[in-house]
């Protein structure tokens, strides 16, 4: 992302042709990570009012082709070749330090604190498959495969997820050196032609991402934004630049009298990018859905990319007044140098602070949180630039100036330390059972499940109306056993089976017994408007059964309690939230009295709110939740409590694993005792139909 340019003594002169330090690309590299860092930043603010800050991106890679070229082409006519093993070990040396830093402290964060903390144990899936493809520079191709949104707003991104734009860059120059060696050895006294052919190159695939656009395809929409090919343009057009642009030759050259029009030249260029940085987006909300950004996907990146071609114009021009006094300022070559630092430890440093997310301590929008957003802020990037200086000169500098022989020992033995004290917890995380796998598998594949026949299984005789249990709401007493016969019974709509997937059956424990049969699944009454459920993973797992009953479900793996307040926002302006919503969340959140008030004050127009309390195994926030959940329904009169947690306490040891448990269909939970088996689901969506029927009435 940031390839540094060889000190070289002379601007002109085949012998000493080499690309001399130019401090306003730093300059330029400070104005796109800023851009970058505060689009990431905005969960953190009160508005998006740089949502177009994910295209300093597009600014890096025009810059690393530019400079890339540069230097192959310098080499090349100071000794009349490319030596490509020592291209890639240059690149090698700048790149992997501190990267493999960041991999070694993530991997640590979630290994470590996956095995004792439940929200970072939420990590640990989207975690392995990004963390792997990261080693090998294939993090966007990871991402594109498996579904993995860029645009995604509402779920829990990998602490990784940036690295896409690295991958892309590694992959370009894996291949461009050997591309350069063949074009420099056949087509060398015909360079202009070649930088015509690669400018060209670069149109064509803004027109071909133009073509395939569709506005309303979210995973087309994933793969322009994160695949290789559909990102060469600006990488194209640096080169391009390179071939033409030469700044070892402009002290010769005619065009070094033109200063002036090379500034005014450049001032557009950089105006066009801030303006791009605070108006353009890359998905926009529509009436009914998201969908992308039509201007960014149709010639947009090819506008930003000639924009930044035109700024680093300016920049390497040796009377460039836009280099001298403004780009080359001390405060933006020193964010400038840090680029790639600042780059890599943002995201994970602010995943790990987001709002409402696994420390609350720097959540601005929780209104329990005496922050403002902008110490909040403040903080987050104190703590990036901490982690970013400590890798700058404890990494990277020694690493690309030669490490001696006593100070590459001590740095080898740290990073060994390093990895035994995070591999083996790490390892245990990742080797855990993937339970959300297992309830996905299970869902798209009934037989493997054993579910045929288990739907059918004998139970109470169906009355005339749903019943819930007495417990729905706060019981005086302890509570009594919650039974399957509680419901009215109506046929499942069959599942339709896909190929079959292998699941993790986890090791069996003394707990289990043959479990009862789970009810059936029921109806809802019929509305103007199907009730809505908003929820997280637990609630994911039923979506299919919950459907079939009436419902509308909107369900996100990992989501927060605080989410709900977006989610009710958007469906109340779509005139879609109706007079019943469900909320079956809080399973991932230390939840306090005053968010609830916050969620459930957006509710106050709904005729019936039915909050499901969270079971989620015994973990120490669980009883705290309950007690404030339950508590909510003395200060909402339209809120009904379905105290999940309570109803489920005598089926928790009919796991998936456990003793006498024949089969996940039979199963009321999986091996994590939070997540919903087959039976469970039936359970689960019978309680719910249940109580929308009792408060319609």
């Amino acid at each position: 992302m940031d390839p540094t340019p060889v000190a070289g003594t002379s601007l002109f002169g085949r012998a000493r042709a080499s690309l001399a330090y130019v401090p306003g690309l730093d300059g330029l590299r400070a104005i796109a990570v800023a851009a970058v860092v505060l689009y990431h930043a905005q969960q953190n603010m009160p508005s998006s009012w740089m949502p177009g800050g994910f295209l300093g991106v597009e600014v890096f890679f025009v810059i690393s082709g530019y400079l890339i070229t540069t230097l192959l082409v310098a080499e090349h006519e100071r000794t009349d070749r490319i030596d490509i093993k020592q291209f890639w070990a240059r690149r090698a040396r700048r790149l992997l330090p501190a990267l493999f830093a960041v991999l070694i402290v993530t991997m640590g964060i979630v290994g470590i604190g996956g095995s004792s903390s439940d929200s970072l144990r939420e990590h640990v899936r989207a975690f392995r498959g990004t963390w792997v493809s990261a080693w090998l520079y294939l993090t966007n191709w990871y991402q594109v495969i498996a579904g993995l949104e860029y645009s995604d707003r509402l779920g829990r991104p990998s602490l990784l997820r940036h690295l896409w734009s690295l991958a892309v860059e590694e992959q370009f120059y894996l291949v461009w050196p050997i591309v350069m060696w063949f074009v420099l050895r056949r087509f060398r006294h015909r360079l202009p032609a070649v930088g015509v052919v690669f400018a060209a190159l670069a149109g064509a695939i803004a027109l071909v991402v133009a073509l395939v656009y569709r506005s309303e395809n979210l995973g087309r929409i994933n793969f322009l934004y994160l695949s290789t090919p559909t990102r060469l343009s600006g990488l194209l057009l640096g080169s391009a630049l390179a071939i033409f642009w030469r700044p070892w030759r402009l002290a010769t050259a005619s065009v070094s009298r033109h200063g002036r029009w090379t500034d005014v030249a450049g001032t557009v260029g950089l105006g066009v990018l801030v303006w791009a940085f605070l108006r353009w987006h890359l998905v926009v909300d529509g009436v009914s859905a998201v969908h992308g950004y039509n201007l960014l996907f149709r010639g947009g990146f090819l506008i930003i990319g000639i924009a930044t071609v035109m700024t680093i114009v300016a920049v390497t021009h040796p009377g460039s007044l836009l280099a001298s006094r403004v780009l080359s300022a001390r405060p933006l070559v020193w964010v400038g140098k840090r680029s790639y630092g600042l780059y890599l430890w943002h995201w994970p440093v602010f995943q790990l602070t987001r709002p409402r997310g696994d420390l609350s301590l720097l959540d601005p929008s929780s209104p329990d949180v005496r922050w403002g957003w902008l110490p909040a802020l403040v903080l987050r990037l104190l703590i990036t630039v901490v982690l970013t200086e400590l890798s700058y000169r404890l990494l990277e500098v020694p690493v690309r100036s030669g490490l001696g022989y006593a100070r590459s020992r001590v740095l080898a033995a740290v990073a060994a330390v390093a990895m035994l004290v995070t591999v083996v917890p790490t390892a245990s995380s990742f080797a855990a059972a993937d339970v959300l796998a297992d309830q996905a598998a299970c869902n798209r594949d009934p037989a493997a499940c054993e579910m045929l026949g288990t739907d059918t299984e004998p139970a109470a005789a169906p009355t005339t109306t749903a019943e819930v249990p007495a417990t729905i709401g706060v019981p005086t007493s302890a509570p009594p056993a919650a039974s399957p016969t509680n419901a009215s019974l109506v046929p499942l709509t069959t599942m339709v089976p896909a190929p079959t997937t292998t699941m993790t059956k986890p090791v069996a424990t003394l707990q289990g017994g043959t479990p009862p049969p789970a009810p059936a699944a029921v109806t809802v009454p019929l509305m103007p408007i199907k009730p809505l459920a908003l929820g997280d993973s637990v609630m994911l797992g039923a979506k299919g059964r919950l459907e079939a009953a009436g419902i509308r479900v909107d369900a996100g793996e990992a989501r927060r309690f605080g989410k709900a307040e977006g989610l009710i926002d958007r469906y109340r302006a779509s005139g879609q939230l109706g007079e019943v919503v469900v909320l079956a969340l809080g399973g991932n959140d230390n939840l306090s009295a005053r968010l609830i008030d916050v969620i459930l004050g957006k509710l106050t127009g709904v005729d019936h709110v039915i909050v499901v309390t969270p079971q989620v195994n015994g973990l120490p926030k669980e009883a705290r939740n309950h007690r404030l959940l339950l508590a909510a329904r003395d200060r909402f009169p339209n809120v009904t409590i379905l105290d999940w947690q309570r109803l489920t306490q005598s089926k928790l040891r009919y796991y998936w694993g456990a003793k006498g448990v024949s089969s996940p269909g039979r199963a009321y939970f999986w091996a994590d005792r939070i997540h919903l088996a087959p039976a469970g689901q039936r359970y689960f969506t019978s309680l719910i139909v249940g109580a929308i029927t009792k408060a319609v009435g």
